[in-house]
């Protein structure tokens, strides 16, 4: 029987009651915590488990998980590790349909604890139940009021997020808030043990309200199954990861980190290559290609065309393209004559890249607008970059209206385009802050523009490929 991911993992993503099992009022408890903020949620149906019972918070602390009088779809368990077993049986004797086991000191700490982390398994399994971690946050879900700590993100995204690091996963959701888009469906987990982060992929892959999906990874259990879910959902749905372990200290520490078995450099860019996976280096470059991945359309090539108002940064977006691969093609005959009505005059160049001069700074939303039109027309390019600077101004009025002249433009060419807005920190430029509520990519420096888009022609690529 074919396996159907998206009603294996409702329970995960989708719960309709949740146990909190060893929770104490604690200020470092961290089922204490979850409490807290799902009740602030509003999520419906809640149990505290405490062998001592009592009450906490407004709800009655049950001494046993089979003494809750109704169904449980998952269960926080944040005992020590000698109490995992027993706990997990408790689970598993109720028919709870998943764990997240945030305890730790399991596959990571040796052998030891890889036996009891099988046996831990064995347990959940024999009763049905599935486990996430350990050593991990487990889920998040806004849309199912499913939110762990008050720092997070309250309304629902298109951004899936996956990480075998706790900290980090709520890093990655609250970068996605920062970059101006919204993480969806998410999940700390951890070790790997029973659901492995291919099986998040997998149920992101299916989920209609996903776009993208990022991951920060440590290590692969099961590469042959990575290998067949990215390659049937990287086609339509971009797989943007950062990989931790590349170096042999890194995959000491990731061992130590998570337990889950590092996977060599060489073999993890071929992997990348033959599923269609988005490999980055950084948590920088995660974020910029998140972004660019998900506003902007496909690509029919490598072509660039470049449109800049100080010289500089012509030459310098020039040259980073060349060294991420892209093409910076000479215009078409047509398309130097269009261009040489707008910048000419100011004694500028209409060869790629564009010179519009600082007089296109003062006033992009003639020059650079119309720059973008021609431009887009030209058969020799597939994406722009649009890299310009001025003097500072802080009119909101003004800069939006600005902002949206050129999301117009942008979006009737069809044609990826990003900009770059390089000026210095502190010196105000309102209308990048109104491009990217516009969704409308925007980059610091020339650097950054070209790798998402780079990263945009490598997608595309492998997408028309198939995977």
């Amino acid at each position: 029987m074919k396996r159907n991911i998206k009603e294996e993992l409702a329970p995960v993503f989708h719960p309709r009651s949740i146990a909190l099992v060893g929770i104490s009022k604690s200020a470092d408890n961290v089922g204490y915590m979850y409490l807290l903020s799902l009740l602030d949620t509003g999520f419906p149906h809640i149990y505290p488990v405490n062998p001592k019972g009592g009450e906490l918070s407004g709800l009655k602390v049950y001494r046993r998980v089979k003494d809750i009088p109704g169904e449980v779809d998952l269960a926080i368990l944040t005992v020590p590790r000698e109490a995992v077993p027993g706990a997990t049986r408790e689970c598993a004797g109720k028919c709870v349909k998943a764990i997240v086991l945030y305890t730790g000191g399991f596959s990571e700490s040796g052998a030891e604890g890889r036996e009891m982390e099988k046996e831990v398994v064995r347990i959940a399994r024999e009763g049905g139940t599935r486990i996430i971690g350990p050593n991990c946050l487990g889920p998040y879900n806004p849309a199912a009021k499913l939110i762990p700590q008050f720092i997070l993100p309250r309304e629902p995204g298109t951004v899936g997020v996956i990480s075998h690091s706790g900290f980090l996963f709520y890093y990655l959701l609250l970068s996605v808030s920062d970059r101006g888009l919204k993480p969806g469906i998410g999940i700390s987990c951890g070790s790997d043990c029973d659901l492995t982060c291919v099986d998040f992929i997998e149920y992101m892959g299916q989920d209609p309200g996903t776009k993208v999906i990022i991951a920060y990874l440590e290590g692969i259990r099961d590469g042959k199954r990575l290998l067949r879910v990215a390659r049937e959902v990287s086609p339509h749905k971009p797989i943007i990861v950062l990989k931790g372990g590349h170096t042999e200290e890194g995959m000491r520490a990731s061992a130590s980190h998570t337990g889950t078995l590092a996977v060599s450099t060489e073999i993890w860019r071929t992997l990348c290559k033959q599923t269609g996976i988005i490999s980055v280096d950084s948590f920088e470059q995660l974020m910029d290609t998140m972004v660019a991945l998900h506003n902007l359309p496909r690509t029919r090539g490598r072509r660039v065309g470049i449109i800049t108002t100080p010289g500089g940064l012509a030459v310098t977006t020039t040259d980073a393209c060349n060294r991420v691969g892209l093409e910076v093609p000479t215009f078409a005959a047509e398309t130097q004559r269009q261009l040489a009505g707008i910048v000419e005059k100011v004694g500028t160049s209409v060869n790629n890249p564009v010179d519009v001069g600082m007089i296109g700074a003062l006033a992009p939303e003639h020059y650079v607008k119309e720059s973008i039109r021609i431009v887009a027309q030209d058969p020799n390019i597939d994406m722009l970059i649009a890299a310009f600077t001025g003097p500072p101004a802080d009119d909101d009025a003004k800069d939006r209206k600005t902002a949206d002249i050129l999301i117009e433009e942008i979006k009737a060419t069809g044609k990826p385009a990003v900009i770059c807005g390089a000026v210095p920190k502190g010196w105000p430029r309102g209308e990048f802050r109104f491009l990217v509520q516009g969704e409308v990519p925007v980059y610091a420096e020339p650097g950054r523009a070209a790798y998402v888009l780079a990263k945009l022609a490598e997608y595309s690529e492998s997408s028309a490929r198939g995977g």
